[in-house]
């Protein structure tokens, strides 16, 4: 009970521990999930600027094959209806009845003849030229093995045929061949005709159209032959892919976008492609991923950076702040360390260890008010140490604290610590606070006290008794009137006169002596 103050004081300091401690979790709590969350939404941003950045892409190449794709697919209509002219002016009598001259003028269009057009070549049934879109003279050329050639020659197909390029023997440059079959009025072959489109015309067409910003473009003709390539490699013009993985996977559709591996070359590519019109040539862009991501990795390397430096700055001052609690808590303990070292020192006796008389005038008062309110017992002995200057005379001032240390833990001893309260309030004198004990307990409690005291026997020449000894005085209430605590003191120490009077190392009742007293403890509180 006498530890009440004390406790109060050590769970208001532990509260205070608490809060900052508390606070420390919180803080570490708030700045981890900030720094995560900065984390994560810049992994968004870096994310959808990836995708940006290839969708651009995507966007880019894909205006480009179209553009490439029409201008391709008109040009080769254009040729193809040079083409069927030639078949329908060959099917007539009266043309190739006519003038060579006018035979050439009415066979050949100004298309057969336009820039970047191949000779258009008449065949026979055998593979000689009997008509060409340049001059009116014959040529000694046979195109029998040719596989255009044979691919009329061994089939009834009145389509348009396209080729996959060939070096020219008229020209000697790389062309793409167009070719129609002529047929006789009963259905047999009559020949070929054929002419195509140079090579060197695409490469051109890549040029004008800026095909060199958008990475690879390539024209592919039938077969998975390469027909043009932008950057432009001689030797790669006729170079077969048909088995590779990028190109078997643009067979799946006519046109779309996907990344796979390089035709030729290594790495990651994206590709965009289309099919030409109803033709079996498909044009593509195959951009590569370094390329794509170039910019997108100099702006994820600078936002990296940002976030990481705000999330370093935002765990150092983390760190910093946190220290600092963490001070300020080990401040906080140290000074409630020192608060509960001073409070005890405040109502601590330093001799004996008991409470000093600070703490028993506090201690009794409340006790007082206390047993006052609830009509219980409160008993209260005072000792005093018999002759005891005579003791310190005699041994000396050191001595004299030994046996008031050895009083007080005689005391302790007899007394029960977690109800009854032990005190020293004077020199050689103490007291014990005895709440819900009446007269007759306490005595009992006194009485171990001055046996437990006088057992030790301490010599003591200057006492009758010859030993150290105590005399007690005992008051109680409510049988004791008292109507105030220094009432309650007053008569037990009036009984601790009386127990000295009387021989000392005796234990004296306040009132024993006096018939008829009355309670007159009658004030109340709470």
């Amino acid at each position: 009970m006498e530890l009440r103050v004390l406790e109060m004081s050590a769970q208001s300091a532990g509260g205070r521990l608490f809060r900052w401690t508390h606070s420390a979790a919180w803080l570490s709590a708030f700045s981890l999930l900030s720094v995560v969350g900065l984390c994560a939404v810049s992994a968004f941003m870096l994310w959808q600027l990836r995708n940006h950045a290839a969708w651009q892409s995507e966007i880019t190449s894909r205006s480009l094959i179209q553009v490439l794709g029409r201008d391709i697919a008109r040009n080769i209509e254009l040729y193809d209806l040079s083409l069927r002219a030639v078949v329908d002016g060959m099917k007539r009598p009266q043309v190739m009845e006519a003038s060579p001259e006018l035979r050439h003028m009415i066979l050949f269009d100004r298309a057969a003849t336009a820039a970047g057009f191949a000779y258009a070549l008449v065949l026979d049934r055998n593979g000689n030229v009997i008509a060409n879109s340049q001059t009116l003279g014959p040529m000694s050329i046979n195109a029998a093995d040719r596989e255009y050639f044979r691919h009329f020659a061994d089939g009834v197909d009145d389509g348009l045929h396209i080729s996959a390029p060939i070096v020219s023997r008229v020209s000697g440059q790389w062309v793409l061949t167009l070719s129609r079959r002529l047929s006789n009025p009963d259905g047999s072959f009559a020949g070929v005709v054929t002419g195509g489109i140079q090579l060197d015309y695409f490469r051109n067409l890549f040029a004008m159209t800026g095909a060199d910003r958008a990475g690879t473009v390539t024209l592919y003709g039938p077969g998975g032959t390469i027909a043009m390539r932008e950057p432009f490699v001689q030797s790669q013009i006729g170079t077969r892919v048909a088995e590779s993985v990028s190109y078997l996977e643009m067979l799946k559709r006519r046109s779309g976008s996907f990344v796979g591996p390089a035709m030729i070359g290594e790495g990651d590519r994206q590709f965009v492609f289309t099919d030409i019109g109803d033709y079996p040539l498909q044009l593509s862009t195959a951009v590569p991923l370094t390329k794509i991501y170039a910019n997108w990795q100099g702006e994820a390397l600078g936002l990296g950076s940002v976030v990481l430096s705000l999330c370093a700055v935002t765990m150092l001052l983390t760190w910093l702040f946190g220290r600092e609690l963490t001070q300020r808590r080990r401040a906080e303990e140290v000074t409630a360390a020192l608060n509960l070292e001073l409070e005890r020192l405040a109502t601590t006796d330093a001799l004996t260890g008991l409470c000093n008389r600070r703490r028993f005038d506090e201690v009794l008062a409340r006790e007082w008010r206390r047993a006052v309110r609830t009509q219980q017992p409160l008993s209260l002995v005072l000792l005093d140490a018999d002759y005891f200057k005579g003791f310190n005379d005699r041994y000396g001032h050191q001595r004299g604290d030994e046996a008031l240390r050895l009083i007080a833990r005689s005391i302790e001893a007899t007394t029960d610590p977690t109800r009854d309260i032990t005190c020293r309030i004077g020199g050689e004198e103490f007291a014990v606070i005895l709440p819900d004990t009446d007269a007759e307990g306490a005595k009992l409690v006194a009485e171990r006290m001055r046996e437990a005291i006088a057992g030790w026997k301490v010599p003591h020449v200057a006492n009758p008794h010859g030993i150290l000894s105590v005399s007690a005085g005992l008051a109680q209430i409510p049988q004791t009137p008292a109507a105030d605590p220094a009432a309650l003191i007053a008569a037990a120490d009036r009984a601790l006169y009386g127990a000295k009077s009387q021989g000392r190392n005796r234990v004296q009742i306040a009132g024993q002596s006096e018939a008829g007293l009355r309670i007159v403890a009658q004030s109340r509180i709470g």
